[in-house]
C-alpha cells in the first residue's frame, strides 16, 4: 500500500501453498498448467497423502472447490484429527512421511508468524507454548491441531462457521489436556477468552465456552 501498488494474486494468504503446488511439479518435471483441477498429478498426490493420513479411501469422497480455487475433500472429523495425530506421532508412517511430518512440525515451531500471521490465534498460541502444539486456523469454523507431546491430534468444527468460537473452544481443549502453564494461560488470556469492547474501548463481556460444556 505504501508504494502506492494494487495487490494481485501473490499477496492472496494461499499464495504460499500455490507456489508449493507448483515447485512439486516443477521438481517432478510434471506440466504446471491445470495445477488446481483434481485431475492434476499434483492433486492426485495430495488426495494420496491425505488417504494416508486419514486412513481413508477418499476417491469417492464429497469434493468442492476451495476459496482459492483448488479442490478440497470432505473428511470425517474423527479421521481429520488421526490426521493431525500421526502428524504428532509419525511412528506407524513410511520413513520418508514420518521425516516429512517432522520436518513440518519444526517449521511450524521455529517459525509460527508465518503460520497465520498478525494478531492469529494460531501464531499467538503457537509463539508462547513453542513445540508442544502446532495448529492452523480452517475455513467456516474449523481448526486442528497437532499435540506431539501427547500423540494427539485434535480437529474442531462450529456448526455456524463462526472463526471465534473455534478458537476460543481449541483453547478449552489445550487447557484440558495440560498443555498451557498457569505463566502461558496468563499469557494468552485475551486471546483464550477474547474481549468484547464497545465503541469507545470499554470491556463489556469476554467470549468463552458455555457454563454447560462437559470441560
Amino acid at each position: 500500500m505504501r508504494a502506492g501498488r494494487q495487490p494481485d494474486a501473490t499477496y492472496n494468504n494461499c499464495s504460499g501453498k500455490h507456489t508449493g503446488f507448483l515447485t512439486t511439479a516443477r521438481h517432478l518435471g510434471e506440466p504446471t498448467k491445470g495445477y488446481i483441477r483434481y485431475e492434476h498429478p499434483v492433486q492426485q498426490r495430495i488426495l494420496g497423502t491425505l488417504e494416508q493420513m486419514t486412513g481413508l479411501r477418499l476417491g469417492d469422497a464429497p469434493r468442492g472447490i476451495d476459496g482459492c480455487g483448488i479442490p478440497v475433500i470432505g473428511i470425517p472429523l474423527g479421521n481429520m484429527a488421526m490426521a493431525m495425530a500421526r502428524l504428532a506421532d509419525p511412528a506407524d508412517l513410511p520413513p520418508a512421511r514420518a521425516a516429512a511430518a517432522a520436518r513440518i512440525l519444526a517449521a511450524m515451531a521455529a517459525e509460527p508468524f508465518l503460520v497465520a500471521g498478525t494478531g492469529r490465534f494460531c501464531t499467538k498460541v503457537m509463539d508462547v507454548v513453542g513445540k508442544k502444539v502446532a495448529m492452523k486456523t480452517g475455513a467456516e469454523g474449523v481448526y486442528a491441531a497437532a499435540l506431539p507431546t501427547l500423540g494427539l491430534g485434535v480437529a474442531i468444527k462450529v456448526d455456524d462457521g463462526t472463526g471465534r468460537a473455534a478458537e476460543v473452544v481449541m483453547g478449552r481443549v489445550l487447557q484440558h489436556l495440560k498443555l498451557l502453564t498457569a505463566d502461558e494461560a496468563r499469557v494468552l488470556a485475551d486471546t483464550l477468552t477474547p474481549p468484547v469492547r464497545n465503541r469507545v474501548g470499554l470491556e463489556t463481556g469476554r467470549v468463552t465456552i458455555a457454563a454447560d460444556s462437559p470441560f
